[in-house]
């Protein structure tokens, strides 16, 4: 409807136009006012209509749009309802099966807490008890004494591991002439024995790793190698060897229960070894007093493999002379065996003693025969007295 009037309005404008163009022709100046304003006004009533047009259909666009958006949000709330309870329906699903999951996880978290603390209770008491042995140890290692004993220990499970028997392959701290007690006496081939000793110097090693400075280290191994040098003199002056019991082989064995403090030996002093053996001390490792043992065992298992062969050759050759006699024997005893046959074959049914014997026998009966004796029935046959015992007695 506005924009019916509007139209009118531009209509009637531009007949005013009209008629002062007609009329202009009288009066040049006032005409080119008139139209001026005209054109002024008919340019006004546009710019207003067309503001007036754009504003309407501003607000025709709106409500179109609006009433649009009414209809698809109304379709789209009615798609979405029967939509919502489907996704709502899977939505309670998951939910469920989350929370089945949330409550197994829960579970399961609960049990690995509980072992986790079981285990940690076990871990608290395993490091416990390794911190107590810590202790020990380093108590047993700190004393002297002990470190021997721990060095034996270490000997006496190489001997099992080399198949070692105690007072048979082996023994421990017998006296010998002079009053000396070495840790162990070994038994060789043929007759023969071997000595060692155990010496465990821990205290200078331990020092020269715990020092703190280069000068404290220098110390600790000048003192260490001094230590193990002490060691081999004092075993050299025990003088196991000339002491002994029995033939002994010329050199002592000084066993160092560690590879390591063994290695450190000849590293701080490479000349140590050359001057043990100028006492005739041979320094021993763990991996090479075993060396030691297996080459103890194997000439020893020899040895007495070479002493039975000596012993079953002996006996070989007095069973051959055995078995002459036993053949020997039983050619006599078939040779009489022989006679004795045929003396049996002579007595025999069909032998010649037999037979010749029928003929007397064979004589009388015809005797009897011919003189008409008559035979004796068996109960004319007289009973002969057996001999009386009492009254033999």
């Amino acid at each position: 409807m506005d924009i019916i009037l509007v139209v009118l309005l531009l209509v009637l404008i531009a007949l005013v136009a009209v008629v002062i163009a007609r009329y202009g022709k009288q009066g040049a100046a006032p005409a080119l006012d008139v139209t001026s304003q005209v054109s002024s006004a008919v340019n006004d009533a546009l710019a207003d209509a067309l503001a007036t047009m754009s504003e309407q259909a501003r607000r025709d666009r709106e409500e179109s749009i609006r009433l649009a958006s009414e209809t698809i949000a109304k379709s789209g709330v009615d798609q979405l309802g029967t939509k919502a309870q489907v996704i709502d329906t899977a939505l309670n699903g998951i939910a469920n099966k989350m929370n089945q999951s949330l409550e197994a996880l829960s579970t399961e978290l609960r049990n690995l807490r509980e072992k986790n603390n079981i285990q940690y209770d076990s871990v608290g008491k395993a490091v416990e008890a390794l911190s107590k042995r810590t202790d020990n140890l380093n108590e047993i290692l700190s004393n002297s004494q002990k470190r021997g004993q721990w060095g034996e220990r270490v000997v006496e499970d190489m001997l099992r591991a080399a198949g070692f028997i105690e007072n048979v392959n082996y023994t421990k701290q017998d006296i010998n002439s002079a009053g000396g007690k070495p840790d162990y006496k070994f038994m060789m081939p043929p007759n023969r024995v071997l000595f060692m000793d155990v010496k465990f110097p821990l205290d200078k090693y331990a020092m020269h790793f715990s020092a703190e400075t280069d000068a404290l280290r220098a110390q600790a191994r000048t003192e260490f190698v001094k230590a193990v040098r002490g060691h081999v003199d004092a075993l050299a002056k025990r003088d196991y060897v000339n002491n002994a019991k029995e033939e002994a082989v010329d050199y002592v064995l000084m066993f160092l229960p560690n590879e390591s403090i063994s290695s450190f030996v000849h590293e701080a002093d490479p000349t140590l070894i050359d001057y043990a053996l100028t006492k005739q001390v041979v320094l021993c490792s763990p991996l090479a007093l075993y060396a030691f043992l297996v080459v103890i065992r194997q000439a020893t298992d020899s040895f007495h493999t070479e002493q039975t062969a000596a012993s079953i050759m002996q006996q070989i050759n007095k069973f051959d002379k055995e078995w002459s006699n036993y053949v020997k024997a039983v050619d006599e005893v078939k040779t009489t065996f022989d006679k004795f046959a045929g003396k049996l074959e002579d007595i025999a049914t069909d032998g010649t003693r037999f037979k010749k014997l029928g003929v007397p026998i064979r004589a009388i009966e015809k005797m009897r025969t011919k003189q008409g004796i008559p035979e004796l029935s068996e109960t004319d046959v007289p009973e002969i007295d057996e001999p009386d015992d009492e009254a033999d007695a």
